[in-house]
């Protein structure tokens, strides 16, 4: 099958990123794509921002016009490893059990970083593949380390198709009956004793996965070139503030590192939108202290965004003067997901994707 359009947003917390992710996928799905909104943000703020409830199985989600289609997925960190695992497994359904039994399968599940987010992007392929999605927007942690697990995909792969697994794997196998030293070389001999109780628990996870190495190889290469592709677009999601403004400077260097570059900046809470209503208030022949003071203090806000802004957009055009800035409405609602519906409409899809 073809790739899909890939999209990922990224940046600090409390910029509005997963309300600006929502509106992608919902402005991509207005404009006709079959579109798949992914987080891996293990706050999951996604659902709120959609109005639904979302789980590790992508679902459909209601549209405001056009001729496409809008999933949901958002896995859960306290579950989405399992559903991984058994995904991966499908056609060893014993092999689950014993892996999930093991002692150092259930330290990983609990403890190493970035299982959340590798799980969270093999089932986005897994959803891809079942609905025939062809854009993707991948609604990342709001974390200076969001885009860290980029890298994880491409690096398990390689590690797993070393030789040092199926080394671990063949020690696995002599070991599932209690340890056979005589049939083992000095090597494997003393990493056995100097594992101790749980050199069968290390050897035995390693058995396992080599039994679906292929598939897990060949979900992570799938991953990667998801993540990787030159075609993928990186989008960085700000506001006009301080702490946004270094979070996004931390990014870039650390896509730079990766060899890749975002397409944009999109900078949240930008401008407040023209309200007739205050016009008209204004323009009254009468009106009270009340009503007066609230006029007031709606142009100080505004005010105090443009200068805000527009002290953030100079520093960032002298820094990035090749990153294209795009500006995004201050929504007035209360409710996440009408806050969605406003910002996509602000979203011009065929221009952004040419870019």
């Amino acid at each position: 099958m073809s790739h899909p359009e890939v999209i990922v947003c990224a940046g600090g917390g409390g910029v509005g990123k997963t309300t600006v992710s929502a509106a992608f996928a919902l402005a991509l799905a207005n404009s006709g794509y079959r579109a798949l909104i992914v987080s891996i943000d293990p706050a999951r703020r996604l659902a709120d921002a959609m109005g639904v409830e979302l789980g590790t199985q992508a679902r459909a989600l209601s549209l405001d016009s056009g001729s496409g289609q809008l999933y949901g997925l958002m896995p859960n960190p306290e579950d989405a490893l399992r559903t991984f695992i058994e995904f991966l497994f499908e056609e060893e359904p014993d092999a689950v059990e014993r892996l999930l039994q093991n002692r150092l399968y259930r330290a990983l599940e609990a403890m190493v970083p970035g299982i959340h987010e590798l799980a969270a992007i093999s089932l986005t392929w897994r959803a891809i593949v079942e609905h025939d999605v062809d854009a993707v927007v991948i609604d990342t942690a709001p974390s200076r380390n969001a885009v860290d697990f980029i890298s994880y995909p491409k690096s398990l792969a390689k590690l797993l198709g070393g030789r040092a697994v199926g080394w671990l794997a063949a020690i696995g196998k002599r070991t599932k009956i209690g340890p056979q030293e005589d049939k083992m070389g000095r090597v494997e001999q003393l990493l056995v004793r100097a594992l101790g109780p749980v050199a069968s628990d290390v050897a035995g996870l390693f058995a396992e996965m080599a039994r679906v190495r292929k598939r897990f190889i060949l979900l992570n290469e799938h991953a990667s070139e998801l993540l990787l592709r030159p075609e993928t677009r990186y989008f960085l999601v700000a506001s006009p503030t301080a702490a946004a403004r270094d979070d996004v400077d931390y990014l870039i260097k650390k896509l730079g590192a990766l060899e890749m570059a975002p397409q944009a900046l999109i900078l949240n809470s930008a401008f407040v939108p023209e309200r007739d209503w205050i016009d008209v208030l204004g323009a009254a022949d009468a009106t009270t202290a009340a009503i007066d003071e609230v006029l007031a203090t709606l142009t100080h806000e505004r005010e105090a965004r443009q200068r805000a802004t527009a002290r953030i957009t100079s520093t960032f055009s002298k820094r990035y003067p090749n990153l294209p800035q795009l500006p995004m409405p201050f929504v007035e609602a209360v409710e996440p997901r009408s806050i969605v519906h406003a910002l996509a409409q602000h979203l011009d899809i065929p221009t952004l994707l040419a870019r």
